[in-house]
């Protein structure tokens, strides 16, 4: 048995508190604090013990002391009469054996203004001051929508605890009061207008509040508002009482509102600018760099960036570009969203634009090597020293010159007058679009070239041939002609004339030409002493350095008619001073081989005409 009464008190202390925790506490010791009181089932709460004495101004009809107040107002639901019975007893739910008084106001149209200056004599419904244990509360005839205050003492002094349970009567009381309010979470981006909609069947009027901490209750009521709906644009807590046509409140909702931010594109972005190295028209621009500036201090942790081509599809957030993006025009422009990543539940977002633009990288036109002529003789063709030129604008660019990646202190032109071979390299400078360009070249020099030749050829052999070479300083590279023929690489020219020759050697590259004399040791095969000034006389051609040489004419019978020196005037076909007719004639010539030096001896023929 005594387990059972254990069970029971447990129960009875879990119905108290939970009372208790909604609301009816009895802690209303004044009226203007006064609690609601819900009829409907049973409660309790724990009395006010000792000498504490209720507030002075209310008329409180027969209760003549007014020993440890409890306050609390009711509002009727529901039409008709009402009886709430009133005990106190030492322990909870045991047996009333405590004195208890109550008196009761009304009706009134709230629970507050009355608390002024209408509890008086003559709004007193009911009261008792009998030393009863247990007292009923009588009212008669009350309407949906009238509020009752009642002033609950505790005559007795002693600890214990009041109940109050309705045990007769049609009329019910609103227990909507001690409900929680219900709470609606709304959250909506910053700029925007929410509705809260409070809509509720059977709903006549409303009462909205909105939190603020510097009030008792912690929430004031909004003046105006008294639709089903209200709108907001900021961030706090909004609550609402609806009532029914009979000004019975029937429900009670509360609106946690959070604005989220709705992030800000900076009005200008500037252009994101690439140096089109290729020159193509093609490059790739890294977006995620613009992130810092379009962001603009706000933290990447609460906010993503995105990007498209278009601004639907900014706005719609589908076919976002990737990261690395390859532009497909010069210029173009780049729709940039920023997104509130704070909240699954709503999207707050904004977008903005700016422009990716490529700009080409100078153009350059160097040669791939120029060429420093020195030891000039005068037959040079191209400048020199050499005139590197870039053929840009000084005032458009900014140039660095580099010798064999050393920077050229002050030189800062277009132009660059070479002072000596090597490697040299330019830097160029867009100033209005910050792209730059480097391109070397290499200068070498070169000299006009000595010319060395022979004749390769042995002698008299009708096939005669001159070899030429060429030297000089630098880088050599060099053609030949021979007596002002047409130019050729090689030194070599065969089937040359006899006599003398002039052979010569030019720079390919413009730095001169050179030349050299050569005879071509031969003889010609016929002469016409006939004044005329053409083969009046008949010599070896090219023996005259020779001078040890013999030249021996004969006729075609072996007689000498002639001996000639390698350096004379030759023979003028005649013999002692008579003039020989025309025929065939010999001679003989020992002389050193050009080609080999060793002396040899050489017989033949050649003609005399007339």
């Amino acid at each position: 048995m005594d387990i059972w009464n254990h069970i029971i008190l447990t129960l009875l202390v879990y119905c108290f508190f939970n009372l208790y925790a909604n609301g009816q506490s009895g802690s209303g010791k004044f009226c203007i604090n006064a609690e609601p009181l819900c009829g409907a089932s049973q409660f309790y709460y724990s009395n006010s013990s000792g000498y504490s004495i209720a507030e002075s101004g209310p008329d409180y009809g027969c209760v003549l002391a007014q020993l440890n107040p409890s306050w609390f107002y009711m509002q009727i639901s529901q039409d008709g009469d009402i009886q709430l019975k009133i005990e106190q007893s030492t322990t909870i739910g045991g047996t009333p054996d405590l004195d208890v008084d109550f008196v009761i106001y009304g009706p009134f149209n709230d629970p507050e203004k009355p608390c002024v200056v209408d509890l008086t004599f003559e709004n007193i419904v009911d009261c008792n001051y009998l030393p009863d244990f247990v007292e009923y509360v009588n009212i008669p005839s009350t309407s949906a929508g009238e509020y009752y205050l009642l002033l609950i003492t505790n005559f007795s002094l002693a600890p214990g605890f009041i109940t109050v349970t309705q045990t007769a009567g049609s009329a019910t009381t609103n227990c909507i009061f001690l409900e929680d309010y219900n709470i609606v979470e709304e959250k909506a981006c910053s700029g925007d207008v929410l509705t809260l909609n409070a809509i509720t069947q059977n709903a006549e009027s409303y009462i909205w509040y909105e939190k603020n901490e510097n009030v008792q209750s912690g929430f004031e009521i909004i003046n105006g508002a008294n639709t089903e709906t209200y709108e907001v644009n900021t961030s706090n807590e909004y609550r609402v009482e609806v009532f029914d046509v009979n000004n019975v409140l029937i429900e009670k909702l509360q609106f946690n509102v959070f604005f989220l931010e709705t992030p800000k594109v900076p009005t200008t972005i500037l252009d994101y600018s690439l140096c089109d190295i290729e020159n193509d028209g093609l490059e790739v621009f890294d977006l995620g760099f613009m992130d810092s500036k379009v962001l603009n201090g706000l933290s990447p942790l609460d906010y993503s960036v995105s990007y498209y081509s278009s601004l639907t599809e900014a706005n719609s957030a589908k076919n976002q570009l990737p990261i690395l993006y390859i532009n497909t025009q010069i210029s173009e422009i780049i729709y940039v969203r920023i997104d509130n990543i704070t909240s699954n539940d709503i999207v707050c977002f904004e977008v903005g634009s700016f422009n990716i633009k490529l700009n080409p990288i100078p153009e350059i036109i160097l040669e791939d090597n120029y060429i420093f002529c020195v030891n000039l003789n005068g037959t040079e063709e191209i400048s020199t020293p050499p005139i590197i030129d870039t053929g840009l604008s000084n005032t458009e660019y900014q140039f660095t010159w580099y010798f064999n990646n050393v920077v050229l202190q002050n030189e800062s032109k277009s132009t660059l007058i070479v002072s000596q071979e090597g490697v040299y390299t330019i830097e160029v400078l867009n100033l209005t679009t910050n792209c730059s360009y480097m391109s070397s070249t290499v200068v070498n020099i070169s000299s006009p070239p000595t010319v060395s030749a022979s004749v390769t050829s042995h002698a008299f052999i009708e096939q005669n041939v001159i070899s030429a070479t060429a030297f000089g300083e630098g880088f050599q590279d060099y053609e030949f002609n021979l007596d002002g023929g047409p130019w050729q690489l090689e030194g070599t020219f065969n089937n040359v004339s006899f006599g003398e020759h002039t052979v010569k050697a030019r720079d390919i590259n413009g730095c001169g030409t050179s030349s050299k004399n050569i005879v071509v040791m031969d003889y010609p095969l016929y002469f016409t002493p006939n004044g005329d000034g053409e083969h009046d006389t008949w010599n070896i051609v090219g023996i005259s350095n020779q001078l040890q040489a013999e030249i021996r004419v004969y006729n075609r019978y072996g007689k000498l008619i002639k001996q000639l020196s390698p350096s004379g005037l030759g023979w003028d076909g005649t013999y002692n001073g008579k003039p020989l007719p025309t025929d065939d004639y010999w001679f003989t010539i020992t002389f050193f081989e050009p080609k080999d030096g060793t002396l040899k001896q050489f017989k033949s023929h050649f003609a005399l005409r007339r």
